[in-house]
């Protein structure tokens, strides 16, 4: 499969429960690559209208370089909100951090460390 130029554009983070099944799975949509693949393999087919033809269309024409990224994202989340899918409000979204150790955790002991 070729890279086109955007695939690995960064978004504003978009959450979005994309998969229908037992539970909820909410998945983070950060490039456009993470849109295309959860329009084309991701989305429910009974919910696969005009704006989710438009969403693929704006994504993929984000990633020729031929659309600002921005208006792929919007697109896609017109279209989940057309697909009545559950999403997270921007202000509630956090740009995650570094993942660090939880607190209080150390790692092995080696052989030599005495106990205090």
């Amino acid at each position: 499969m070729s890279e086109y130029i955007g695939e690995h554009i960064s978004i504003r983070d978009c959450i979005v429960c994309v998969e229908k099944r037992k539970g909820i799975n909410m998945r983070r949509h950060m490039t456009l690559a993470d849109l295309a693949y959860s329009l084309l393999y991701r989305w429910p087919d009974d919910h696969r209208g005009k704006e989710w033809v438009r969403a693929q269309t704006m994504c993929l024409e984000a990633m020729e370089g031929h659309r600002d990224p921005e208006q792929a994202r919007a697109a896609f989340v017109t279209a989940a909100i057309a697909a009545e899918m559950l999403m997270v409000q921007e202000e509630y979204i956090q740009v995650r951090g570094e993942k660090r150790p939880p607190k209080g955790r150390r790692g092995p002991r080696s052989p030599d460390s005495k106990s205090v």
